[in-house]
């Protein structure tokens, strides 16, 4: 299965190293829950790695679902896609775990701040003891003064990948590209928000302004 939206140059390496460190927390058994799971990318990642453990997505939209369902056949029945909102997530039935792991990628940016701060608690409540939530996703750019440096990280990136992250000719076009429904949150927000959710925080891996995030349930 080919990544169906492959837009950065460190993508790959991101959703393997996301992918790793889903599987060495599970054991024999235990389920994944992959929160915005689109068309089943990860869980095709996850399920080279760890067929053995329990895969369940859950997205919006009915047809990224269907299409889901082809693409993780591999699973058997160990795979089980599930539709509903992430802006709502408190509507949502059926999920309540515990999980040892469970997962977003590049679906957070989506949301507003409140929606993210009530997805983190509701994601911390319903993970096992040692669990952890693991997102990967945009970190909001808040610095014009240092732009220029980061402008200059998505350039070399380019010139070694021959793909470019994305650009903007300075901070104010940076700001003025994301949009009302492109709104990554700053590092400081994420800590906040798994700290007021209980949880453990630590970023395991940032490229450009990309980053895997971590928070686990402690005991």
């Amino acid at each position: 299965m080919e990544d169906p939206i492959r837009r950065h140059p460190t993508r790959a390496e991101q959703l393997d190293i996301l992918a790793a460190v889903s599987s060495d927390l599970c054991g024999p058994g235990d389920a994944v829950l992959d929160l915005g799971c689109g068309t089943g990318y990860f869980g095709h990642l996850l399920h080279g790695r760890r067929p053995d453990l329990r895969y369940v997505g859950f997205d919006r939209k009915g047809e990224s679902l269907g299409a889901a369902a082809a693409n993780l056949a591999a699973w058997g029945a160990n795979v089980r896609l599930v539709e509903g909102d992430l802006a709502n997530i408190g509507a949502v039935a059926g999920l309540d775990g515990p999980w040892r792991a469970i997962v977003s990628v590049l679906t957070f940016h989506d949301l507003d701040d409140p929606a993210k701060a009530a997805v983190i608690a509701w994601a911390a409540r319903r993970l096992a003891p040692g669990g952890a939530f693991l997102l990967l996703d945009r970190i909001r750019l808040t610095e014009p003064s240092l732009f220029g440096l980061q402008r200059s990280l998505w350039a070399r990136l380019e010139r070694i990948h021959g793909e470019g992250m994305r650009t903007a000719d300075d901070f104010a076009a940076y700001e003025q590209d994301l949009g009302s429904d492109n709104r990554p949150a700053t590092l400081a927000d994420y800590a906040r928000w798994f700290a007021d959710a209980g949880l453990a925080f630590q970023p395991l891996h940032l490229h450009g302004n990309i980053a895997i995030l971590a928070g686990a349930r402690r005991g």
